[in-house]
């Protein structure tokens, strides 16, 4: 019985991660590039674009042929991919980076059972993420809630585990950072319809219909103060928390 070196549980065998993170972390290593590193080589060569399409005024200097963003994700993909390709031969190092990835899948044993899986792993969960961040439109980012270190507003990707603040650039773990925010909605009223706190709510990442909110009504499961015809105030800490026990 060992320790699993990247969430310290107990794991049956000699492997530095256990069964679930190697699951995960060769989960990750396919998306890389099977899905990912394609999709921002066409937006660096905008071939392609995230999120709705913007128009801004012509000021007389023509755009840039590349998306330079989406060129520094690529080159901190491809030097991990680099890096773990030259764990299983020297001479894979310096192959591109489609070649390099190929390598990895061939030889899954090795890179699974690398004694640095679990940093390089963690490695590719932070690459992964930004990489995520930057192939997901703006409008479907959420609200995870507030930086404990400077107070401001973290938005991030529904699924994500870590959420880095703009700001500050420290990194803190979504679940924990969440559970803050849930609380914190205890402290926010809004006056609206079913469907006005429906959308609030879905800024949070809680998925909630008007029409759920309007039968709770209905059936005496909340009581918000009716404030016009169709208009109520709603506390949406009680809503979420009511949302909780729904599902």
């Amino acid at each position: 019985m060992t320790e699993c070196t990247k969430c310290h549980k107990t794991t049956k065998t000699n492997s530095p991660l256990c069964s679930d993170c190697q699951t995960k972390y060769w989960q990750q290593i396919r998306a890389l590039g099977h899905v990912q590193l394609p999709a921002l080589t066409s937006i660096m060569l905008r071939q392609a674009h995230i999120g709705n399409h913007t128009h801004t005024p012509n000021k007389g200097h023509a755009p840039m042929p590349i998306d330079p963003h989406a060129q520094q994700l690529i080159e901190d993909s491809e030097t991990w991919l680099a890096e773990q390709a030259g764990k299983i031969n020297q001479h894979y190092a310096n192959l591109p980076w489609h070649k390099a990835w190929q390598r990895l899948l061939a030889n899954k044993h090795t890179i699974l059972n690398q004694p640095t899986a679990a940093q390089d792993y963690a490695l590719l969960q932070h690459i992964i993420h930004r990489n995520e961040q930057a192939l997901t439109p703006e409008e479907d980012h959420i609200i995870i809630g507030t930086c404990p270190h400077c107070g401001h507003q973290l938005t991030d990707t529904p699924t994500a585990e870590t959420t880095t603040c703009p700001h500050c650039q420290k990194t803190w773990p979504a679940p924990s950072i969440k559970a803050q925010r849930d609380q914190r909605l205890w402290q926010h009223q809004i006056i609206g319809t079913p469907a006005d706190a429906a959308k609030q709510l879905q800024k949070y990442g809680l998925a909630i219909s008007r029409n759920l909110i309007s039968q709770w009504i209905l059936r005496g499961k909340i009581h918000p103060t009716q404030t016009g015809r169709h208009t109520y105030r709603f506390n949406l800490g009680e809503l979420a928390m009511l949302l909780d026990c729904h599902r």
